[in-house]
């Protein structure tokens, strides 16, 4: 099974979505297990691109990972509270009665994205996959568990070195670490292996690519290289929040005011609740209560 979705999971994992679902529908001669594994990858790749209505044909799919993924586009999307949580209860039984990978994944993902740290870690322990074992690396990261990050991602070295999820997680654990211009390369090696499209040789990289070398040019100081890979993401995604605040903070160790409130405003527009905002928001509103009580 490993050699028949290495390449669809690798693909996945540097952010190549449209190139996955062209895998994903060519893949033949698989077994019944790897062909769920696939279909359920098809799934989170629709997701990843927004494609709703795909997603709603999944919603009574047999394929746990795409009744999951479905699950996950309403929670994400929706604004009526009680269906948001009745869709994260249905996501969390489905992942508790099925085991499947991607559910938990998917469950995990939620969880941590909620703040609920403990419950997302927690299900990361029931799959000793890459994928899952790098997850956890990644939350260790959020948490602010740095050392605890290292012996997770020590613990997969020479399971699967070369695989995409891996390296990624290697990438991130270098920059959280200090060593930022390690990370960069890595990013680098992942675009060239993995064009968007077979035969591109020039390839940046993907959108979460180009992302990673902005980041990790940040961290090295680099902010005007930075912003060429970040010019290169918004042209492939103009309202992914992501490339936004890193643009904001780019201009700003730029001093370039004017860059910063343009991309402050789209980023407003397009997703007004990011905690980039709020923070911000929160700081302005200190310092005005400090003003008003200074006078």
């Amino acid at each position: 099974m490993d050699d028949d979705l290495q390449e669809i999971r690798d693909n996945f994992h540097v952010g190549n979505f449209q190139k996955v679902m062209g895998l994903c529908e060519s893949a033949s001669n698989l077994s019944d297990l790897a062909r769920s594994e696939c279909d359920a990858t098809f799934a989170r790749a629709c997701l990843c691109l927004q494609l709703i209505d795909k997603l709603k044909a999944m919603t009574s799919s047999e394929c746990p990972g795409q009744k999951a993924s479905a699950l996950t586009a309403i929670i994400s999307k929706t604004k009526n509270e009680t269906q948001k949580g009745q869709a994260k209860e249905r996501l969390v039984s489905l992942a508790k009665e099925t085991q499947d990978l991607t559910s938990n994944i998917l469950a995990a993902c939620m969880y941590a994205k909620d703040g609920s740290w403990q419950e997302a870690a927690t299900l990361t322990q029931a799959h000793p996959t890459i994928e899952m074992q790098a997850l956890r690396t990644f939350f260790l990261l959020s948490c602010n568990q740095v050392e605890q990050a290292e012996k997770a991602l020590q613990s997969l070295t020479g399971a699967a070195d070369d695989s995409a999820a891996f390296r990624l997680a290697q990438a991130a654990v270098h920059i959280a670490t200090g060593n930022a211009e390690e990370a960069y390369l890595i990013f680098c090696d992942l675009a060239t292996q993995f064009p968007a499209v077979d035969g591109e040789d020039n390839s940046a990289g993907s959108l979460l690519l180009l992302t990673g070398k902005a980041v990790a040019n940040m961290q090295r100081g680099m902010f005007a290289e930075a912003v060429e890979d970040l010019q290169r993401a918004i042209q492939l995604a103009p309202n992914d929040p992501d490339v936004l605040v890193n643009l904001c903070c780019c201009a700003t160790h730029l001093r370039k005011n004017d860059d910063f409130q343009t991309n402050l405003k789209k980023l407003e527009q397009v997703e007004p609740t990011h905690p980039y905002l709020v923070k911000t928001q929160a700081i302005s509103t200190a310092f005005q209560r400090f003003k008003a009580s200074a006078t």
